[in-house]
């Protein structure tokens, strides 16, 4: 399904793999914090250069730890549904010219468009595995352009698949 072809625009590039080995790389990556602060002067040279307790040194560097790793969980987790919807086949298709396209400029760029009375949004601070703003902004997104579009309806129409009509 999400195979390109010579019409494809843009294909999804949602990673299988990736999402599970970014936590066992944190967590060899706290492993090996934890080693280097107990085992190491660094620790009291930490303490001495920020003047904070050396305890409180262990407290930040877990802080940071814990908010990667639920980050990175997360995100794992995203893409995990991403890539069983797409398994279970709970993607749609939809073909038909875009209508309504605008654009909204800000901190960022998003951009809306209809095809066939279905309403689709992306920005230029999306996610991988979702369509985003090309930020040269030389597009094919505009009104009167044909497309056949695979989408997720059940995840905010996220589009998987542009191609040209």
């Amino acid at each position: 399904m999400l195979e390109p072809s010579s019409s494809t625009y843009f294909l999804s590039n949602v990673e299988s793999i990736s999402a599970g080995f970014n936590s066992i790389g944190l967590i060899i990556a706290g492993a090996f914090i934890v080693v280097i602060l107990k085992f190491t002067p660094l620790l009291k040279s930490l303490s001495n250069f920020t003047k904070l307790k050396p305890k409180h040194i262990v407290v930040i560097a877990f802080s940071i730890f814990i908010i990667s790793f639920t980050t990175s969980l997360f995100n794992g987790l995203g893409v995990h549904h991403v890539q069983n919807a797409i398994l279970t086949n709970q993607t749609q298709i939809i073909s038909g010219c875009i209508t309504d396209h605008k654009i909204v400029q800000g901190n960022s760029r998003e951009e809306m468009f209809v095809v066939s009375d279905v309403k689709f949004k992306y920005n230029d601070y999306a996610t991988e595995q979702y369509f985003f703003a090309n930020r040269d902004h030389d597009t094919l997104i505009k009104n009167g352009q044909c497309v056949t579009i695979v989408f997720l309806p059940k995840q905010e129409n996220g589009i998987l698949r542009i191609d040209k009509v």
